[in-house]
């Protein structure tokens, strides 16, 4: 029976990547104020997710905990369930779904607002959990600040390709890793370009043409940056910079979600859609909503509706250490767009 239920998936999961494939090349993106509301609050109080990932087959939102170092799947309801309970996490930052090998990435770094402090110190975390999906199991546990331990740390936002190598940010060391099928790290892309102050390097996506697309949040600037030749990497030209760029998401090859909150001293708090007609050499802002300050960090497509994440995380990591606790903040998984398929 597992081969069986094995088989169906991975059959289940290219015809859904072919599916949306095909629908997604003539999309259009609507934002805001015409959409019809639906917001999920998640019962459990004090979580701070910092990522959102969709589950198409048990029909939930996956999500990490900032506090708790952990993941929990998320049902339309807002009720809850743990996935992952590994006591090596520290704060789960990045989250990111293998559907096709049955694993899920996790990012786990400590900046002072985890429940489990590390014990080197804050901003010198920074590992990469894998465990299977379907059962919370460990599978890799990889010390990526092992590659550069003189160095500060904040593995954050993660990208998958094709073969199933994972390419985590580093906001705090200005580079990229690349981890392996067989759990191997290094350092996939260190550039200058990518420092700054506070957090830079953020969310990360793979994009099909063989290349990821990444944010810097403290100036608000879009990379592209070729797989087969990281080196050559480009800045993404936009007509604006999305200064607290955190969350990405690819809907189809020419159009991209960013997500912005504050950086730098600027309130950005909002959802940009962006087209590109030229293999993201550059972009155009397509539509635009704007929030209020509740510091949108991500979001995830559930049958053609956008939705983001907020839970006002900032003030879990700016709360002094002894009152973090008092914090009694619920998250809020919220629809902002419509995905509009053209005939």
């Amino acid at each position: 029976m597992k081969l069986i239920h094995k088989l169906f998936t991975k059959i289940l999961v290219c015809f859904l990547s072919t599916l949306g494939a095909i629908q997604l090349t003539s999309a259009e993106i609507s934002l805001g104020d015409n959409i019809n509301p639906k917001s999920i609050i998640i019962k459990k109080q004090a979580l701070f997710p910092e990522d959102l990932k969709y589950d198409p087959y048990s029909d939930r939102f996956i999500v990490g905990s900032f506090r708790e170092g952990a993941v929990y799947a998320i049902n339309m309801d807002g009720t809850y369930e743990q996935l992952v309970n590994d006591s090596r996490l520290h704060s789960v930052l990045g989250i990111q779904i293998d559907f096709e090998r049955d694993k899920i990435f996790v990012t786990s770094s400590d900046i002072g607002s985890s429940l489990r402090p590390f014990s080197g110190g804050p901003s010198k975390a920074a590992f990469l959990g894998v465990y299977k999906f379907s059962t919370g199991e460990p599978i890799e546990f990889i010390d990526l600040a092992a590659l550069t331990p003189n160095s500060n740390h904040l593995a954050n936002g993660i990208a998958l390709d094709p073969e199933g190598n994972a390419y985590i940010t580093d906001s705090f060391s200005h580079r990229i890793y690349k981890v392996d099928l067989e759990g191997n790290a290094s350092t996939f892309l260190e550039s200058d370009v990518f420092k700054g102050k506070g957090i830079n390097l953020n969310g990360i996506v793979y994009h099909p043409g063989g290349y990821l697309i990444a944010v810097k949040k403290s100036d608000g600037t879009l990379f592209k940056i070729p797989l087969d030749n990281p080196e050559s990497l480009s800045l993404i030209e936009t007509p604006t910079k999305f200064v607290g760029g955190d969350g990405l998401i690819l809907i189809d090859n020419n159009d991209l979600i960013v997500i912005a909150n504050q950086a730098s001293g600027q309130i950005t708090e909002a959802i940009f859609s962006l087209k590109s007609k030229d293999h993201w050499g550059s972009a155009q802002v397509a539509d635009k909503y704007t929030f209020d300050p509740v510091y949108l960090t991500t979001g995830a497509v559930r049958n053609g509706e956008i939705f983001v994440l907020h839970s006002n995380i900032n003030s879990l990591i700016t709360t002094p250490h002894e009152m973090k606790d008092t914090l009694t903040k619920r998250a809020t998984i919220q629809k902002v767009g419509t995905i509009i398929r053209r005939q």
